[in-house]
């Protein structure tokens, strides 16, 4: 069986419909991420980039889901989990959208996300600290693509 019949993409739906925050915290927390937790969503991604690039295009999510989703859907969540907004979907964008609950509430994974943004190390995420995350500037790091592990 492909692995590809397991995606739910209620997990992608869900992060289409999170604050920018919590997509950037999501990004954060999916560079960080065990290789051994995610060993099924990069297996998924890889079936996915049929072309090899790194990247997920809306044809190649088309193509690898079929019929399952309807092709407005596709581009909803293709939109959503571009969060560099380059047209495709990198790997570290799609382990955040794609990552269980029970996965990224893992206190060590939040706390390294807490921390990340919290970049003079008060214990607060202050006005320009959040302005810089929601913005992107600040966190350019988290929207690169991570390697594959």
């Amino acid at each position: 069986m492909s692995a590809l019949t397991s995606l739910k993409m209620t997990n992608m739906k869900k992060f289409q419909k999170s604050e920018k925050i919590k997509q950037v915290a999501l990004m954060a927390i999916a560079v960080q991420t065990d290789p051994n937790e995610i060993q099924d969503l990069k297996k998924i991604f890889m079936e996915l980039d049929v072309d090899g690039s790194g990247s997920i295009t809306l044809d190649e999510l088309q193509r690898g889901l079929g019929e399952r989703e309807n092709a407005q859907e596709l581009l909803q969540v293709l939109q959503a989990a571009d969060t560099d907004g380059n047209g495709v979907i990198n790997y570290t964008e799609f382990i955040a959208a794609t990552l269980s609950a029970q996965t990224f509430m893992k206190k060590e994974y939040l706390k390294t996300a807490f921390n990340m943004f919290d970049k003079d190390g008060s214990g607060k995420i202050d006005s320009s600290e959040l302005n810089g995350l929601l913005s992107g500037e600040e966190f350019k790091d988290v929207y690169t693509e991570a390697q594959l592990r």
